[in-house]
Parts: structure tokens; sequence; C-alpha cells
């Protein structure tokens, strides 16, 4: 009879242990979702200010192009530089991103977008897959490192 109500316990509490850690996991799920629409918020609203307050100062990124920048400082002037180069502020489509938690401070965030971009009246742009690296730091979660890779189609393949 001890033996049942010990494992009955045993079960129960691992039962408890395990739907709370579900629920905080689904809470930083939304946290770092919430991030990322308030990135894409700032920039629709042109708020750079808010946009790079996601960034730590030493996130990192690879670009479509294959660049790789280190610092939010070379990060902001790369973005300036681009910005100076467009026609007009791109236009993104964003689909709602997937989260994967990795430990309970770093997870990787990843969304596929469109991207609707002019330079001297030529169209750029197209599909792409995002990726981000975010890592939680007193509290929030901030953008670590991302990159955007440009979707192209292989032949045969029907994609």
């Amino acid at each position: 009879m001890k033996t049942i109500k010990f494992c009955t316990l045993t079960f129960a509490f691992a039962l408890i242990a395990f739907a709370a850690q579900a629920q905080r996991a689904g809470s930083e799920e939304a946290a770092i979702k919430n991030l990322w629409k308030s990135i894409y918020q700032a920039y629709e609203t042109g708020n750079n200010e808010a946009m790079w307050a996601a960034y730590t100062d030493n996130a990192g990124e690879i670009g479509p192009d294959g660049s790789l920048t280190i610092g939010k400082e070379k990060l902001k002037a790369s973005w300036e530089a681009f910005m100076k180069m467009v026609d007009e502020a791109p236009k993104f489509i964003l689909e709602e991103p997937t989260v994967r938690i990795l430990t309970p401070d770093v997870a990787i965030l990843t969304w596929q977008s469109s991207a609707d971009i002019k330079v001297g009246g030529q169209q750029f742009g197209g599909k792409s897959v995002g990726m981000a690296v975010v890592r939680k730091i007193k509290g929030n979660w901030m953008v670590e490192f991302d990159s955007m890779t440009p979707v192209m189609e292989m032949p045969g393949t029907g994609n």
C-alpha cells in the first residue's frame, strides 16, 4: 500500500512539474514572439530607436548578400546605408514566426517573409527565410544574431 501511495504521489508531482515547465515555455515563446512583433512594428512606424533597442551591443548579422556585420553600431550604419540606397522604404510581409527554445535563456526564432525592395526603379527582394538567435538578458529577450536567406528555387524541384 505504501508503494502505491508513493508511486501515486511521485507521478502527481512529476505531472505538476511537467505542467509548470510547459506553462513557462509557453510564456517564454509568447514573449519572444512579442519581441519579434515589436521590432517589426518599430520598423513599420519608422521608430529606429525602438527597433535597435531590441539588439544587444554585440549583435551580429549575415545579410542577404552574405556579408557579416558584428556590433550594433555597425549594424545601424549598414542599415542606414541600405535605406539611402533604396527608392523608398522596403515593404515586408512576414509570416508568424516559429520559436525553438534551446535553453532557459537562448532561443532560435525563424520566419518566412517576402520583400518589395526597389533600387533605381529595379525590383529586388522576394521570398526569404529569416533566423534570429535571441537571448534573455536581465529578464528581457534580445537579438544576438540574425540573418536573411533569399529563397532560390532549384531547377526541377517544383517549389
